[in-house]
């Protein structure tokens, strides 16, 4: 339900992180605050697409070791104190739009600030369930419904609505990767290595699980047309990878999802941003969507 004059609506402001892949720029046309995910390497500190941008990122770990990967941290509970001070100098109505609680900690920290101004802000924080493309969805969504003067509460009412209707699927063939995040035992990723065996990953009630395997990239790129195709006619799809230039096996997919989707004049290629870069590496590839309802 809409709440007051729609030609000027109310002042509630939407946060959500880095991990939405969110650009600055949209952000500020749009009042929407974008927290950045700390990513720490070779003894420095980078801001997530602040001081440092996906192509940077993809070129720095391209030959990166599993044992060196980069740490990536969500927005600490400082952090978000911090940008609910400011945002409360305009308005009491916030709602954060988080990743997947199974993928980072940016919800719990989130939860973890809000307490400390209970009583004088209502801040809901929604764990999306999703992360890359699928937040960067709902948070494109929640932010038109807020302009239209909606409240708080129905707005996450109809955020809920769109969460199911969010997918993703991903390949890689650096296990050693799934070891460090925990998507496989460290002795499946040795024997995976040793079979040529090729995960494929979906993301399930908010984690990123492997669920099935392959023996070529060839075929794990084909798996990944196939998941699409159960889908009739995907709002969006778009191409997922670390770096956001186009290579041989991008080509390919993309190649096989015009073949089952030629009403679609254009699939995107989107950087999956460093939380999913460190489960899938700079070698994977996914494809994610949102299901029209």
């Amino acid at each position: 339900m809409r709440s007051g004059n729609t030609r000027f609506p109310r002042r509630l402001r939407i946060i959500t992180d880095s991990t939405a892949q969110i650009s600055q720029t949209w952000a500020r046309d749009h009042h929407v605050l974008v927290m950045a995910q700390h990513i720490r390497f070779n003894g420095k500190v980078y801001r997530e697409g602040i001081d440092l941008d996906d192509a940077t990122f993809a070129t720095l770990v391209q030959r990166c070791p599993a044992s060196a990967w980069p740490v990536i941290e969500a927005p600490s509970v400082d952090a978000y104190t911090e940008i609910y001070q400011q945002t409360l100098l305009e308005t009491s109505e916030i709602i954060v739009m988080a990743p997947s609680d199974k993928m980072t900690h940016s919800a719990r920290n989130a939860r973890a600030a809000a307490e400390i101004f209970r009583g004088r802000a209502n801040i809901v924080v929604f764990d999306s369930q999703t992360i890359a493309l699928g937040l960067n969805v709902l948070v494109r969504q929640v932010s038109a419904l807020a302009q239209d003067g909606y409240s708080s509460d129905d707005i996450i009412k109809l955020a809920r609505g769109i969460v199911p209707r969010l997918y993703g699927a991903f390949v890689t063939q650096e296990l050693d990767l799934m070891a460090r995040s925990g998507c496989l035992r460290p002795a499946q990723a040795e024997l995976g290595k040793l079979l040529g065996i090729i995960p494929f990953l979906s993301i399930e009630e908010g984690e990123i699980a492997a669920i099935e395997k392959v023996r070529s990239f060839d075929r794990a790129l084909e798996k990944l047309a196939e998941f699409a195709a159960e889908f009739e006619s995907p709002k969006e799809l778009a191409v997922l990878q670390l770096a956001p230039q186009p290579n041989p096996q991008t080509d390919m997919l993309i190649d096989l999802l015009r073949g089952i989707f030629p009403e679609l004049s254009h699939i995107p290629v989107q950087p999956c941003g460093a939380t999913i870069g460190s489960i899938i590496g700079s070698s994977g590839i996914g494809v994610m969507i949102y299901e029209a309802g």
